[in-house]
């Protein structure tokens, strides 16, 4: 055997290296891919795909750069105007925090108009002490709040917050004979168990938002708020997620012009409120204690937290 080696060797040497690399390259071939013709198919596309590829001119890439940063302003600017938190990334709560007690509390005054003295009296029929107290606690309460918020329970900063925020409205509304229905009470957050720190952003939010909707009523002379809905269970959502929603649901009743106001709050430009559904209609008699002129309300607001600056990958294509 020995002697048939010898003598053949240089005819065997080069057939068995040759054979090694076949089978080598066949089990290659086999991991990368369990159909070897399936992934030779997928080859020829991409270099088809590849071969039609052609370079845009300087000026095409130059426009679609201007156009994309065009888009990304725009899209920063509705953000700053549909979230409820201006914009503002990682303050959302805060900010809404501030929101509910300035409805509540200075009635719906601006930053700038509940700093000056003179044009904050107005909103208290010109009663400069009850401004003025106002305008104090308003600042107390932001700053305590605040604090509770970030660092505090959630379940008991939320609650306080609800608390202070209810109890403002709640007189408001008797003083100016509005009449809260049962099923607005506690503004509709009554029902809802206990907030965690990944749902107190959402909740505060849309406390934010109702109280806004509840002060405009009031200072309006709106007859009944009759429900505010709030749901049980909420998605915090994720940091990644380019708009968040949180729906509320509200249901009034009043003449024309107090519930055109609290459309108007809604729909200002400056500062929309995102819209599901609205509906007037003509109230039940027993709802509206069979006066006339009365309109009904129903209306689905909703919180929203947009992030402009998330990646929508809308520069990746799908796998075919």
């Amino acid at each position: 055997m020995d002697e048939l080696w010898q003598r053949y060797r240089t005819f065997w040497t080069p057939v068995l290296i040759g054979l090694g690399a076949f089978l080598v390259g066949l089990i290659a071939v086999h991991i990368a891919s369990d159909n070897p013709k399936v992934a030779k198919g997928h080859m020829k596309k991409s270099q088809t795909k590849v071969r039609n590829m052609k370079q845009p001119s300087p000026q095409k890439a130059r426009l679609v750069s201007d156009r994309g940063e065009a888009l990304l302003k725009e899209g920063r600017s509705w953000a700053q105007q549909l979230d409820q938190a201006d914009g503002r990334s990682g303050e959302e709560m805060v900010v809404a925090s501030e929101q509910a007690l300035r409805a509540a509390i200075l009635r719906g005054a601006a930053e700038d108009e509940a700093a000056d003295a003179e044009r904050l009296k107005e909103r208290f029929d010109d009663d400069a002490v009850a401004a003025d107290k106002a305008y104090k606690r308003f600042l107390k309460l932001k700053r305590d709040h605040a604090e509770a918020l970030q660092t505090g329970d959630p379940n008991v900063a939320g609650s306080q917050l609800l608390s202070d925020v209810w109890n403002e409205l709640r007189v408001r509304a008797n003083r100016a004979d509005v009449e809260i229905g049962p099923a607005a009470s506690q503004i509709g957050f009554g029902a809802i168990g206990s907030v965690s720190r990944a749902t107190l952003t959402s909740r505060v939010l849309n406390l934010a938002l109702v109280a806004r909707i509840v002060d405009t009523a009031i200072r309006n002379g709106v007859e009944l708020i009759d429900q505010v809905q709030v749901p049980n269970q909420v998605d915090p959502g994720s940091p990644q997620d380019f708009i968040v929603l949180w729906p509320v649901e509200v249901v009034m009743i009043g003449d024309m012009a107090a519930v055109k106001r609290v459309l108007d709050m809604l729909t200002d430009p400056a500062n929309p409120v995102p819209l599901e559904d609205s509906r007037l209609v003509q109230p039940k008699k027993a709802a509206s204690g069979a006066r006339r002129g009365m309109v009904q309300l129903s209306l689905k607001a909703v919180s929203a937290i947009v992030r402009a600056d998330v990646d929508l990958n809308l520069d990746q294509e799908e796998d075919q």
